[in-house]
């Protein structure tokens, strides 16, 4: 059973980052469990192997969602951290290892748009959800590899179900952090940022821990460590 402390070191408990990370995980969760459901009741798969989205996309991320994979990262690669590049010129994801034939080394704290590629929705005009495949996807629904979009009813009928709708998930991940106006950065350069934000907050709670002194705003900037992400000159 996943428990908070696999995705967020425990020294950010308290915080208002920490809360910030706990909306984000249970909007990744119901991702995941809308995804489950999709692709149990579709015949849409992607082919063994692929990574195609990995190898020519690098994806621009929220702040919250750059905290997240950092913490993730955090708890679970630190030693890998040492010696990640983020000067690489590596084409696409610089998480991504073609040499795997899974892909993504970074799987339970990817972003959102990863969660989300080729098993989501999004929405026409008349607000009804919409569905377009993967175009390397295969299966008997793909038109000759065309990938026709299918419409609400049209999957209502044949699969019983629709796959999550990206803009809604999205929306709602912008309202975590609503004073950052939903921008986006690339990945390579917001990650090693927010990776320095919370290892300060980190060191921070530590030391605090070790004189007994607290005072519930662990980075001086009388936000409850909920400050941006510094920007690069």
């Amino acid at each position: 059973m996943k428990t908070i402390s696999h995705y967020r070191p425990e020294a950010l408990e308290g915080t208002a980052l920490a809360e910030a990370l706990h909306r984000l995980y249970e909007i990744y969760e119901r991702i995941e469990q809308s995804q489950t459901a999709w692709i149990a009741a579709s015949p849409f798969r992607c082919p063994e192997g692929c990574g195609s989205c990995c190898e020519n996309f690098e994806p621009d991320i929220l702040d919250v969602e750059a905290y997240f994979l950092a913490a993730w990262m955090l708890v679970n690669q630190k030693n890998r951290l040492k010696t990640l590049s983020f000067d690489s010129d590596q084409r696409g994801c610089i998480l991504a290892d073609p040499n795997n034939p899974y892909h993504c080394t970074v799987y339970e704290g990817r972003p959102l748009i990863c969660r989300l590629f080729a098993y989501s929705g999004d929405r026409g005009k008349d607000g009804s959800v919409r569905y377009r495949p993967c175009k390397f996807m295969k299966g008997e629904y793909m038109q000759g590899g065309s990938g026709k979009t299918y419409a609400e009813q049209e999957m209502q009928s044949l699969f019983g179900t629709l796959p999550p709708v990206m803009g809604d998930l999205a929306g709602e991940a912008v309202l975590i952090l609503p004073e950052r106006s939903g921008d986006r950065y690339p990945l390579r350069e917001i990650l090693p940022q927010a990776i320095i934000k919370i290892q300060y907050l980190m060191d921070l709670a530590a030391f605090a821990n070790t004189s007994s002194k607290g005072d519930g705003d662990n980075d001086g900037d009388n936000d409850n460590d909920g400050a941006p992400l510094p920007r690069a000159s």
